[in-house]
């Protein structure tokens, strides 16, 4: 059936959490808008990192969306843990940020489909699934509406509006028809990622829901995190050259995906007698880029506007972040607060000021996703062992602290000499290194030893590394006084 009404304030394209929120927000600000997209809901999308935190739950209190209804029987997360190998963790504790102490791990179609619906049932928003918008529509040099057809129908039908705003993702249609030019490029060394879902995966030995981060110290970097209706999110990302050492004689997604995991035994051992139950998605060559956000009679949201490596778990937030900040400026625009440039300008840079620091960040962390050397495997493991370095790990990915308060040349020091006094200590006295990894339940029923022999190993050796480190970094310190 035709839609009675075909002219909008503004049409989104793209009703997953940039576009739902984004629409949402507008209508309670008083516009009639047009929410479209080809799919219905719920439905999957192509590539998810399900991770969120308060940040993002906040933002998302503000249209009143209910965290009932997107979490529904998802776990709550408080604990982060990073291991190398079976090596040495850190355990962070998530910290409360406005009254929540936790993340999720959340089910994107639930999820979706729960902000869909929220946006849906907000009064002066048209919402319409199945929509799949082929062409804008224009007069002379501005945009002034959409074309497209309703899944399964032939004929084409027209919707007008002011401004139409593409949240249409990576390969937005808006961006390319407006010729959108790309800045702040960086696609060298490039990241692939695979990832499934599983069920009855083996516990870990914290009896309670985690995300876990584990490297093997080859270049590739594993993610599980506890989700949904008892499931389990296994993620396998490293650079596109790593993983194409395993693509050879793998053949199909799932059989690559199934070789990267062989290669990481903690992570194989906890999927014995567990069930796959999605299909394997990922993303090859992790686009991280910007485009130019609006122009005459459209804007960009989401990541139709900028996209990074999902290696910081910070998409969802940059996504329901931008609709925000693109909301307030458009209304303001409306309210006559400013004209429509300088409204928009001033999106642009609340959008710059709020990613680009994380940004830069996430893309040096995906450059040490190389192998380390000797010192920076003892470097790592001093930071794990660091309840301060712990902490600020917790705050980084939930927006409550910066990454360049960590890695100071203080800091360094100070850590590697309180590591280079504990492995002194625990050379004589034999005692446990805190930042230990236990064996599996599974090989603890084998009688597999509490410490790994590695671990015994680095009591004896570790200073030997750290004090010429030591004395290096006080000579730079020297330096910098003297010059």
């Amino acid at each position: 059936m035709p839609l009675l009404e075909t002219r909008f304030d503004v049409i989104i394209v793209g009703g997953r959490p940039a576009g739902a929120t984004l629409a949402a927000r507008l209508a309670q600000g008083g516009l009639r808008v047009l929410l479209l997209d080809r799919a219905t809901f719920p439905s999957l999308p192509a590539v998810s990192s399900p991770i969120i935190y308060a940040c993002t739950m906040a933002l998302l209190d503000e249209i009143g969306a209910d965290e009932a209804a997107y979490a529904h029987n998802t776990p709550k997360i408080r604990k982060l843990i990073s291991e190398t190998r079976d090596y040495y963790r850190a355990i962070a504790v998530i910290p409360e940020d406005r009254g929540r102490d936790y993340a999720y791990a959340i089910d994107r179609a639930r999820f979706d489909n729960a902000l869909w619906e929220q946006a849906a049932h907000t009064d002066g928003v048209t919402a319409l699934p199945g929509f799949a918008v082929s062409d804008l529509l224009w007069d002379g040099e501005r945009v002034i509406g959409v074309t497209g057809r309703r899944h399964g129908s032939h004929a084409l039908e027209n919707f007008h509006a002011e401004t139409v705003v593409g949240a249409d993702g990576r390969w937005s249609l808006v961006a390319r028809k407006v010729n959108a030019p790309l800045y702040n490029v960086d696609d060298a060394p490039t990241t692939s990622l695979y990832y499934a879902y599983w069920r009855d995966v083996q516990p870990y030995d914290l009896d309670e829901p985690l995300m876990i981060a584990h490297g093997t110290l080859d270049g590739l970097g594993y993610l599980t995190m506890d989700s949904a209706d008892g499931t389990t999110a296994v993620v396998c990302e490293a650079h596109t050259e790593t993983i194409a050492r395993f693509s050879q004689g793998a053949g199909e997604p799932e059989a690559l995906y199934t070789a990267l995991l062989q290669n990481a035994p903690r992570i194989w051992a906890r999927l014995q007698g567990a069930e796959r139950v999605t299909t394997v998605r990922g993303l090859k060559h992790t686009p991280n880029y910007y485009r130019q956000p609006f122009g005459a009679g459209w804007a960009l949201v989401g990541d139709a506007v900028h996209h990074k490596d999902p290696l910081g778990g910070q998409g969802i937030y940059d996504a329901i972040f931008s609709a925000k900040a693109f909301a307030e400026q458009y209304l303001a625009y409306k309210r006559g607060t400013f004209g429509y440039i300088t409204a928009l300008s001033r999106y642009k840079e609340a959008l710059e000021a709020e990613t680009l620091p994380i940004y830069f960040n996430t893309l040096a962390a995906r450059a040490n996703l190389n192998p380390p050397n000797a010192f920076q495997r003892l470097l790592g493991r001093y930071l794990m062992e660091s309840p301060e370095v712990s902490e600020v790990l917790a705050r980084v990915p939930a927006r409550m602290g910066s990454a360049d308060t960590l890695m100071t040349t203080r800091r360094i020091l100070l850590t590697v000499a309180k590591g280079v006094a504990w492995d002194a200590r625990r050379t004589l006295t034999s005692e446990m290194s805190p930042s230990a990894v236990p064996p599996l339940p599974s090989e603890r029923a084998q009688g597999v030893r509490e410490t790994s022999s590695y671990q015994q190993r680095l009591g004896c050796l570790g200073w030997l590394f750290a004090l010429p480190a030591i004395m290096m970094f006080n000579g730079l310190g020297a330096l910098r006084r003297k010059g």
